[in-house]
Parts: structure tokens; C-alpha cells; sequence
């Protein structure tokens, strides 16, 4: 059974420094890498989002220039 949990995670936008948000839902029951493009909502600029679920269920969110 798939088990999604929404999440919201505030991060740094690499480009402009203002905070902004990812929302994604992720299955913690399964571990691995994630990566998607999401535009900054104030300066309109791609992000490459990476999010990684560890075997344990961890979720850690970054994002660069893309």
C-alpha cells in the first residue's frame, strides 16, 4: 500500500536568497532520489530540486540553480 505524506519544506532560493517553499508528496517507505525542476515564486527563476528518503524514512530536501 503506497503511503503518501504531503510535505511542506521551506528552503532558500539559490538565485534571489528569498525563502520559498517545496511541496511534494513523498512515500517514506520508500527510500531513494527524487529530482524535479520548481520555479522560485518571487524571482521566477528554476530550481533543481533533489529530495532524498533514507532507508530509515528521513526526508532531506535541497535545491540549486538548475
Amino acid at each position: 500500500m503506497l503511503r503518501l505524506k504531503p510535505m511542506d519544506t521551506e528552503v532558500e532560493c539559490p538565485f534571489c536568497g528569498e525563502p520559498g517553499e517545496v511541496e511534494v508528496d513523498i512515500d517514506e517507505d520508500s527510500p531513494g532520489e527524487h529530482e524535479f525542476i520548481q520555479d522560485c515564486a518571487v524571482c521566477c527563476r528554476p530550481w533543481a530540486v533533489r529530495i532524498v528518503v533514507s532507508p530509515d524514512g528521513e526526508v532531506t530536501v535541497s535545491v540549486d540553480r538548475s
